[in-house]
């Protein structure tokens, strides 16, 4: 007789048990722990969640939560068979989760209405749990309502790791490609036309992980490489080494996942190793030298410069220095006379300025000075002469 009790106690505590509303959920396939998303539909993003939840009414809200925050991220079902399904196309760490909910214990208004998103709040000392539901109700509005059940008909599970998806892919152009011009707006300077900084375009590539990056970099001139380079940093400071504007130069950068960052067999565990995005630019680089009108123009002899005639040091403003664009490649010499012909100052550098000093340090008075200007350009095209007005102000 006692026997029959134990085993009707136990028969009654199992059939408890398996009456319990319970999440559980796992991936499907394991390697899928891991994602690359790079734009294209080749690269498999779409991940699958097994449901293995238990629901004691046999009536429950099964609520998948993706984590990444996308229009299809929650998903509400009332199918216990459904596993959940997602395709991520953006990179971050993304938690999942599953909440199992009794739909006996939600006011039929509710249950019955179209359901938006309901979201786990708390749980209070009375064993119940607090739920906000979005609805739409009968009137056709949006409404929200806090819920309150019992603990025993709730359950949520999270996935005990997160999904980590990392996504060389930007819509936009992936960088650009600049004049490096030194000038602020209390500061005029000249500028080396030759000289771009390169840069990793940081409003359309925003990684969750900075670090497990690198940066390829290709020059091509008519389809002949110039230069390549591989880089850590966002940015860079490149020469490109001639002029070319017909079209200009093809500049491309790849991004690709640092394989030196992950161990060797989660990159071909998880075929991290094609994570790789690349874009192309044509730049058109010509010299500054010469005025915006005519530097294009194919006959170096009729393109015009781009040398200022007058200048005032010692006025606090920004003609106190003498200076003219330079194209950071070729080295540029000038030799700066007097009224009387005598030589009072001589530079040569990459980039050329005066101060309205000497070469002795001592101030040149207001008055006409005449200059030349030569440079180790092969086709002579920086040869000329002219003069400067020069009107002291101190």
């Amino acid at each position: 007789m006692r026997n029959k009790i134990l085993i009707c106690i136990f028969l009654l505590i199992s059939s408890c048990l398996a009456a319990q509303t319970e999440a559980k959920l796992k991936l499907r396939d394991d390697t899928q722990k891991n994602l690359c998303y790079d734009g294209l539909a080749t690269r498999n993003t779409k991940v699958e969640f097994k449901n293995l939840s238990t629901c004691g009414s046999n009536d429950c809200f099964y609520v998948w939560n993706y984590g990444d925050g996308s229009q299809d991220s929650l998903v509400i079902t009332r199918d216990i068979t459904a596993d959940g399904v997602h395709e991520y196309t953006t990179d971050g760490l993304f938690p999942v989760s599953l909440m199992v909910i009794d739909r006996t214990s939600i006011p039929d208004s509710i249950k019955n209405a179209k359901i938006k998103a309901i979201e786990y709040l708390s749980t209070t000392k009375d064993d119940s749990v607090n739920i906000s539901v979005n609805y739409t109700g009968s009137d056709k509005t949006d409404r929200q309502t806090t819920v309150k059940i019992p603990v025993s008909q709730f359950s949520k599970k999270n996935l005990p790791y997160s999904i980590e998806v990392y996504s060389p892919y930007t819509a936009e152009q992936n960088f650009s490609c600049t004049v490096d011009d030194p000038s602020s707006e209390d500061d005029h300077a000249a500028i080396e036309s030759f000289v771009y900084i390169l840069s990793v375009n940081q409003e359309n590539f925003t990684p969750h992980k900075k670090d497990v990056w690198k940066y390829y970099w290709s020059i091509y001139d008519n389809k002949t490489l110039v230069n390549s380079f591989v880089l850590d940093s966002a940015e860079y400071r490149y020469t490109f080494p001639k002029e070319n504007y017909k079209p200009g130069y093809t500049v491309s950068l790849k991004i690709a996942l640092d394989s030196s960052k992950f161990d060797p067999d989660d990159i071909s565990y998880y075929e991290l190793e094609e994570c790789v995005s690349e874009q192309s630019q044509i730049i058109k680089v010509t010299d500054y030298f010469f005025s915006d009108s005519t530097r294009m123009k194919d006959d170096v002899d009729d393109r015009e410069t781009s040398i200022p005639n007058i200048f005032t040091p010692g006025g606090n403003d920004e003609n106190d220095v003498f200076y003219f664009n330079t194209n950071g490649v070729d080295e540029f010499s000038i030799w700066i006379y007097n009224n009387n012909g005598n030589l009072v100052y001589k530079q040569t550098a990459e980039t050329i300025s005066w101060t309205g000093h000497d070469n002795s340090g001592k101030k040149c008075p207001s008055g006409t000075y005449y200059y030349v200007v030569k440079s180790t350009n092969k086709d002579k095209r920086h040869n000329t002469a002219g003069f400067i007005q020069l009107f002291r102000q101190d």
